[in-house]
């Protein structure tokens, strides 16, 4: 009886992956189906939320400035956020050596968190298209140039590009990191080909005004979230594979799983929601999108929890079954990119079991930490 009920937790939570990944994998290689301009040059507002953020904000206005973009089609608004160390010092310093660059500095105070910012942001944007960005995150020069095309069909209204870790190979929690953002990747552009995928990252991305009212500041996840209201608005929101950014990671364990609970939460509640638009017959976003998504992010992670303690139980009442999984462990063990994923795959179900039991308790996370 545990054997059969641990081939059945096991086919479960392993079938639903493969089976959806499979899938992703076959869409991710197809055709856009897009209608875009290579010469689509809007005018646009770059967002720059900020909250103590003295040590990159000087380098983030200099890789701004960097970018191969027409200045007089874009603005730059820097949204600070409370901050109580140099940011405001530092950022003026640069805007006062760089009057080439059209930086605008909004004050919030008190603190009110990082959707807030962007809401602020946005009320004072002169223009179409706005880009939100990471203060703490650094884009190639091509990157504009790249991405807008896409932004000329109509049916899209909000791009997002893929993180990459600067800090690659610094040590073995940010090589497990680089696996986990390749199979995201993979898993975002397979959504986006079939219709939109709502898993935006800060570092980069860009909305259509006529495509949302606002930010969301409810959710706490002010990215995916507005992704989410842009596809309800019958609009895509897709990756552009082609476009990313670089950040830090941390490169320690703990850190890394802080954050990852944190975004775990965000991206949680949001699939929550879309559970109850899907069950009023509300949600916009394709059923063959939403559907495996709200599986393997809400009921996956219990399936795995149930996995782990029928695996405890199955190996005190028959040990002989460690043999196998000893072994097992030790032929991944000697293939370091599947065992990263391996490592990172079982860190995450914890952590998404630990974000649904935040969720219930209606725990959010909205101000970013420094």
């Amino acid at each position: 009886m545990i054997i059969f009920l641990w081939l059945l937790f096991f086919a479960v939570f392993a079938g639903s992956y493969s089976i959806y990944f499979g899938y992703l994998k076959l869409y991710a290689s197809k055709q856009w189906g897009l209608k875009t301009d290579a010469q689509f040059c809007p005018n646009i507002t770059i967002l720059v939320p900020a909250h103590n953020e003295e040590k990159v904000i000087k380098t983030k206005l200099k890789n701004l400035a960097e970018v191969f973009y027409p200045k007089d089609r874009m603005e730059i608004i820097l949204i600070d956020d409370a901050s109580t160390d140099q940011t405001l010092v530092k950022a003026y310093d640069f805007i006062k050596n760089h009057p080439e660059l059209p930086v605008k500095v909004l004050k919030q105070n008190p603190r009110k968190g990082k959707a807030s910012a962007l809401n602020m942001g946005l009320e004072a944007s002169s223009k179409d298209i706005v880009v939100m960005t990471d203060a703490d995150s650094f884009w190639p020069p091509k990157i504009l140039r790249k991405a807008l095309p896409y932004m000329s069909d109509p049916k899209v209204g909000a791009i997002t590009g893929h993180g990459m870790a600067a800090n690659f190979g610094e040590s073995w929690v940010t090589r497990t990191e680089e696996s986990y953002l390749s199979l995201m990747k993979l898993i975002r552009l397979g959504e986006s080909k079939i219709h939109s995928t709502i898993r935006f990252e800060g570092c980069f991305c860009v909305f259509k005004k006529n495509a949302f009212d606002k930010f969301d500041d409810e959710s706490g996840a002010d990215d995916s979230g507005t992704a989410l209201r842009v596809v309800q608005n019958s609009f895509r929101a897709i990756l552009v594979p082609e476009v990313y950014a670089f950040s830090d990671v941390p490169n320690k364990l703990w850190n890394r799983i802080k954050v990852k609970t944190r975004r775990a939460v965000h991206l949680n509640g949001l699939w929550f929601q879309c559970l109850k638009l899907l069950l009023k017959g509300h949600l916009m976003l394709p059923k063959r999108i939403a559907i495996p998504e709200i599986f393997i992010a809400i009921f996956n992670p219990i399936i795995f929890v149930g996995l782990s303690c029928v695996t405890l139980i199955l190996i005190a009442f028959h040990p002989i079954a460690l043999i196998p999984l000893i072994i097992g462990f030790c032929v991944v063990g000697l293939i370091p990119k599947v065992r990263n994923c391996l490592v990172q795959g079982i860190l995450d179900q914890f952590i998404l079991f630990y974000s649904i039991i935040l969720c219930a308790r209606k725990k959010k996370i909205v101000a970013w930490d420094n």
